[in-house]
């Protein structure tokens, strides 16, 4: 009883500290634990966009913790500089379904959208991520070198950042991964997407990272995906994943997830290391 009153202290603490101030290496695991909670209460809402809300809350957290947490060096990123935009890139429903509603909201005709969308779907579709990086094909949300839906782009885009324009472009050139990013965006990135992660499976949703523009179509297409998505169907069948996801049926991973979902939610977690 008492290492459960504790761990629920904690937790009230852990919330608190990530409203206030976001993510940050020192609280541990509980960073991501108490993420999960504020996750959690937006999903177990009543709203018809709580998928999407969750996503915005979760971005919102990155967000704060890399503002409270700069990277050790200044960051050469900067508007117009899009070499990364060229990349393979991968999203949960709910990011997607939060996309989709930022491009509604700027866009009153969807039909230039989509078919950038379709025609950057038709460029690489049958590619691998080597293949489809050969071709410099740039993200259906690129014009004019700016993301067109900046407000609502996904983890993947905000976590990524470099310390050298330079090596961004050597890498676009040349197909290299030698670029210098932050570590505290790496660990920021994996926090959030944990606490994402936790907080889907623990409502029974998927967590799974689908190649953007392919579930940005349906999305857009199809205005009900989100409320068909919670309400239990595979809106994005046959969709390409990503390889971080495939992970997720792991049972150290599976057993990571519900050890923080049952701390997010006051429930004793079952044996494990980290708690």
């Amino acid at each position: 009883m008492a290492m459960r009153q504790e761990r629920r202290a904690l937790l009230r603490q852990a919330v608190k500290e990530v409203t206030a101030r976001g993510i940050s290496p020192r609280q541990g695991i509980w960073g991501t634990i108490g993420a999960t909670r504020i996750l959690l209460d937006v999903l177990e809402g009543g709203s018809q966009q709580r998928a999407s809300e969750t996503a915005r809350r979760a971005l919102e957290i990155f967000d704060l913790s890399v503002k409270r947490n700069p990277p050790e060096a200044p960051l050469a990123c900067a508007r117009g500089c899009a070499f990364c935009c060229h990349s393979f890139v991968t999203a949960t429903a709910p990011e997607v379904f939060l996309l989709a509603r930022t491009i509604r909201t700027a866009n009153k005709d969807l039909g230039p959208v989509l078919e950038r969308v379709r025609a950057t779907i038709a460029a690489i579709a049958g590619l691998d991520k080597v293949q489809r990086f050969a071709t410099r094909q740039a993200c259906s949300m690129l014009v004019a070198n700016e993301c067109s839906a900046y407000a609502g782009r996904p983890m993947s885009c905000r976590a990524f950042a470099s310390f050298s324009m330079q090596r961004c472009e050597q890498a676009f050139e040349t197909g290299s991964e030698d670029i210098p990013t932050p570590a505290i965006h790496a660990f920021l990135r994996r926090a959030c997407r944990q606490a994402l992660w936790s907080g889907l499976a623990a409502k029974g949703l998927s967590c799974i990272g689908y190649e953007l523009n392919q579930a940005l179509r349906i999305a857009l297409e199809h205005p009900d995906a989100e409320a068909q998505w919670l309400a239990g169907e595979d809106v994005f069948a046959g969709i390409d994943a990503d390889e971080v996801t495939s992970t997720l049926n792991e049972p150290t991973v599976r057993l990571y997830l519900e050890v923080i979902a049952a701390a997010a939610t006051g429930r004793s977690p079952p044996p494990n290391e980290w708690l």
